[in-house]
């Protein structure tokens, strides 16, 4: 008997069980295919959702800039700092997504 990973939740689980003890998805009934094949949509997704995330901080980034440019905000206004704060917000999301992906990758 080994534990794996439950393809369905991650979460630790016996391979000879029927189910899941945390999600009930069915172990039993899966083949070393469909096994495989689902942990690579999952993995898949997960890339997705990364690149999802970058392109999402990169145009906060890239907003924020472009209304900084064409507005204009008066110094010290409730405008500039607010644009400031986005863009920071954007930057720093995008960094910090752009270094998970590489962490992505090297699994």
């Amino acid at each position: 008997m080994a534990i794996i990973n439950c393809p369905f939740c991650g979460k630790k689980a016996s391979d000879k069980s029927a189910a899941c003890g945390s999600c009930g998805g069915k172990l039993g009934e899966l083949t070393a295919e469909e096994l495989s094949r689902l942990q690579r949509d999952k993995k898949m997704a997960e890339g997705r959702n990364l690149n999802n995330q970058a392109m999402l901080s990169l145009v906060l980034f890239l907003g924020s800039f472009a209304w900084y440019y064409h507005r204009q905000p008066e110094t010290a206004s409730p405008e500039l700092y607010g644009v400031q704060c986005v863009m920071f917000i954007g930057c720093a999301w995008y960094l910090v997504t752009k270094v998970r992906i590489v962490l992505y990758k090297r699994k």
